[in-house]
This record gives C-alpha cells, structure tokens and sequence, in this order.
C-alpha cells in the first residue's frame, strides 16, 4: 500500500512543481513567461526542462519518502514516462501536434529525464 501512496503522491508532487514553478515565473518574471509562450525557443525549451526536471527530482524524493523504497521513486519516472509519451505523440496544443513542434533532442531529454530524474530524487531521498 505505501508503495502506491509513493507513486501517487510522486506524480502529484511532479504537477505541484511544475505548475507552481511556472505560475511564479508568470507573476515575477513577465518576460520569461512570454519565453515559455513562445514554445520552440532555445530559452522556451531549457526552461520548460528545467522546471521539469526540478519536477522530476521532487516526484522522485516523494515518492520514496512517502513510499517509504526507492522503487517508489523508478515506477513513479516511468509511469510519467508512459503518460508523456504518448502525449508527446499524439497530442496538440495552441502549435499543434507537440511531435513536430519541438525538435527530436528536446522530446529524447524531456522523456530520459523523468525516470532518471526521478530515480535520483528517490537516491537522495533514502541517503
């Protein structure tokens, strides 16, 4: 049971991070936030990365913690994963479809990064 309260609440805590990061960037950096509009920029990209990645690292320490096993952590990156993929492929948003909009290094970064990520939040975690 504490194993699914860890991935669970390492998703929650992946969307809290991401949301909460780019809702303060809205309000304190105007100028970033019309970056991230953007979407293709090189500034666009790395930041929405980065907010993702500082995402995938708290899903991955929370899911552990609250897990209580660092497989909490690995199973919480690639359920991501498998939520994200096919999004990435098959989804739309104000650009459309996400696959054509971004270039191939970014979707390959975005996708290793969340299990990896996540694997070592869960490491730090259990240290």
């Amino acid at each position: 049971m504490s194993l699914i309260l860890g991935i669970v609440a390492g998703i929650i805590g992946w969307i809290v991070v991401v949301v909460g990061v780019s809702a303060a960037i809205r309000f304190l950096a105007p100028d970033l936030s019309a970056a991230l509009l953007a979407h293709t920029t090189a500034t666009a990209m790395a930041e929405r990365l980065a907010i993702s990645f500082a995402g995938s690292l708290f899903g991955g320490w929370l899911a552990a913690t609250a897990g209580r096993s660092r497989r909490a952590a690995l199973i919480t990156g690639i359920v991501m994963l498998a939520i994200f993929v096919p999004y990435h492929l098959f989804g739309h948003d104000a650009m459309g479809p996400i696959w054509t909009s971004f270039p191939m290094w970014y979707h390959v970064t975005f996708f290793v990064s969340l299990p990896l990520l996540a694997i070592l939040g869960g490491r730090i975690a259990r240290r």
